[in-house]
């Protein structure tokens, strides 16, 4: 089954989010919006994985989650990937200045690395994606949202612990249907 490993976000913020989205309804010829209840912060894309080895994924989150204390972040501003040329990802930011959450991600990439799991090279830009263009014309469009949601504050959260999702591809989107939860109870 494919999987992946994220922090589920609080009511309040996917409110805000879906606020975001309908201010720019006129949009929604150009943009597949995500459904707010699916909106979560991707910590770890695991892919396929196996039955077998689905308790030693599930043992690997909970070592890593005993490792940190909860991780309050912020939701602010937007922007899309690329950041140049024709826009994919249109996304709302995550602000948290102590680097947990950027070090929670590296142990989970680390730790699962060492099971067989690929690595991401990309660097770690903490987002939310709020929407995909259906078609590269819609990019123009989309930056223009953005930059009118420049100023963008969704509320903030403190996240107490990650979950590990599976992921149902269908032509109406995705399903994230949570498999496993792990709290954070460490003091790193």
């Amino acid at each position: 089954m494919r999987c992946f490993v994220a922090i589920e976000l609080s009511d309040a913020i996917r409110r805000s989010l879906s606020a975001m989205q309908r201010r720019h309804a006129a949009l929604d010829r150009a943009i597949r919006w995500t459904r707010p209840e699916q909106i979560h912060l991707t910590l770890k894309f695991l892919g396929e994985v196996r039955d077998t080895d689905m308790p030693a994924v599930c043992e690997t989150m909970a070592a890593m989650a005993a490792r940190f204390a909860p991780i309050e972040f912020a939701v602010r501003r937007a922007g899309c990937f690329p950041p140049g040329g024709s826009a994919r990802i249109f996304w709302a930011g995550l602000d948290e200045p102590t680097g947990r959450l950027g070090r929670l991600r590296d142990a989970l990439e680390a730790a699962y690395a060492d099971m067989g799991f690929p690595r991401e090279n990309r660097a770690f830009r903490p987002h939310l994606t709020i929407g995909r263009v259906r078609d590269p014309r819609g990019s123009r469009e989309m930056r223009a949202a953005v930059a009118a949601e420049a100023g963008f504050e969704g509320g903030r959260q403190t996240a107490s612990e990650i979950v590990l999702f599976q992921s149902i591809l269908a032509p109406h989107g995705a399903t994230y249907v949570a498999l496993a939860r792990a709290s954070l109870t460490g003091s790193e």
